[in-house]
């Protein structure tokens, strides 16, 4: 019946972590046992979990990615119960990108943590193209003449040909963007191709995906059975 992550169910997990189980022998038993319990909760804050719950548990814990093996071949959790865990970022950066803007910005802001020049001396940059301070070129990039990108980032190998424009978007790698397109808040995941003369305004284009030439697409997400290239 959880039909939301974040105002069901870690709020469920959270009450569960912190509540008591409803198993009376369980009270019992802790009650006879309370100081080596009070030591154990500052290390080990496994979930109290009623038997109603169990098959949700054994559901989660089937379709976890967590492991955390270290090394043997244990089963997630070393079979315990699900565990709820906070990682405190002491330096860095931390973004929640839970939008395409905020994924976007993200991408400008890390590159920015590294001495690395935001032009890739590898890349094939016109003379007449303009290029914004605030935009980041990978190796082997091919930017042809009257381009214009601004506070955007174009990943290793992807071509961008003549009178393309590139405004607040993500172009991962291998990508080619043909002449006359206008890019605009918009991710284009790996080795997609852009056709003439398309217009793309805050879409997401998924790994290999080709754009038919002078389509004009808005508020889409254009994806096929590949997954997603991560950040």
């Amino acid at each position: 019946s959880i039909s939301s992550i974040r105002g069901e169910l870690v709020p469920y997990l959270v009450r569960k972590q912190f509540s008591n189980t409803t198993d009376s022998q369980k009270v019992k038993e802790d009650s006879e046992d309370q100081t080596p319990k009070k030591n154990d909760s500052s290390t080990n804050h496994e979930l109290l979990i009623s038997s109603r719950d169990e098959p949700l548990l054994q559901l989660a814990q089937e379709r976890s990615c967590w492991n955390d093996h270290r090394g043997d071949m244990s089963e997630a959790y070393h079979g315990g119960k699900l565990r709820c865990y906070v990682h405190i970022m002491d330096q860095g950066l931390c973004y929640r990108v839970n939008t395409l803007a905020a994924y976007i910005e993200a991408n400008r802001q890390a590159p920015k943590l590294f001495e690395e020049p935001p032009v890739h001396p590898s890349a094939s940059i016109s003379e007449r193209c303009q290029v914004g301070s605030d935009s980041i070129i990978g190796p082997q990039c091919q930017i042809a003449d009257k381009t214009s990108i601004k506070r955007s980032t174009i990943g290793n190998s992807s071509t961008v040909k003549e009178k393309v424009k590139v405004t607040n978007s993500i172009v991962m790698h291998g990508v080619t963007i043909e002449e006359g397109c206008n890019i605009q808040g918009s991710v284009i995941c790996s080795n997609a191709i852009i056709g003439r003369g398309a217009d793309l305004k805050y879409c997401l284009v998924g790994n290999g995906q080709r754009i038919e030439p002078e389509v004009e697409r808005t508020n889409e997400v254009i994806v096929g059975t590949d997954q997603l290239m991560e950040i």
